[in-house]
């Protein structure tokens, strides 16, 4: 009796493993087919790519790969689109500048960011603000932002900035028309956040000025 049960939950877990691994083959023929259908790069996966990102709906994500990877440009505006497994399909866009400023919109039915860096500015339209720089921050969430968040559709969850890249996800399993309004969503917000200050990088100070009140730091 026991070995008879224990048969019949093995074949049940053998059919729903094919059944999940129909659905994701098949899932990944349409999202092969969309990008190609637009001039895309289609990838089936890149096991390193969610490394790149450790914020938000990447958070503690990085040790699983990327499937169903497309990469492509869209009106000029870099872009990836990719799913991390079961829990999400990410968009991210590259800005040509990087900021030491992150930035956070989520729902306000969502959990804030676990991030200690991250510090909460306030609700702008039906969306909260999260920042690693609130004063930088409450100047960039100004009326443009005001009528972003008011535009967003309702399927991108959350939406992010980490160094170049601007970031938005939304639930697995979306289709090709919710994939290019997931893009054109993100690409907006990197134009916005194109005001962000740009990394700082310390071999390309000008330390020409010295002003002579003060102590060298060269000896």
């Amino acid at each position: 009796m026991w070995f008879g049960l224990a048969v019949i939950a093995l074949l049940g877990a053998l059919a729903l493993l094919y059944v999940d691994r129909t659905r994701r083959e098949q899932s990944g023929r349409v999202r092969e087919i969309w990008a190609r259908a637009q001039g895309y790069k289609y990838t089936d996966s890149d096991e390193r790519l969610p490394s790149n990102w450790h914020r938000a709906a990447l958070a503690k994500q990085e040790y699983l790969g990327a499937i169903d990877v497309v990469r492509g440009v869209r009106r000029g505006e870099e872009f990836i689109l990719f799913d991390i497994e079961e829990t999400a399909t990410i968009v991210a866009v590259r800005r040509k500048v990087g900021s030491d400023v992150d930035i956070d919109l989520r729902l306000k039915s969502t959990p804030p960011p676990k991030d200690s860096d991250m510090n909460l500015l306030g609700s702008i339209g039906p969306r909260i603000v999260f920042s690693t720089d609130l004063e930088i921050a409450r100047r960039v969430c100004d009326q443009r932002m005001v009528s972003f968040t008011q535009s967003i559709p309702e399927h991108v969850q959350m939406l992010w900035s980490e160094g170049p890249w601007t970031l938005g996800s939304i639930p697995v399993g979306s289709n090709g028309r919710e994939w290019d309004a997931a893009i054109e969503a993100v690409a907006r917000l990197s134009g916005i956040l194109h005001v962000l200050p740009p990394v700082v990088d310390p071999d390309n100070v000008d330390r020409s000025f010295h002003d002579p009140g003060r102590p060298s730091a060269h000896r």
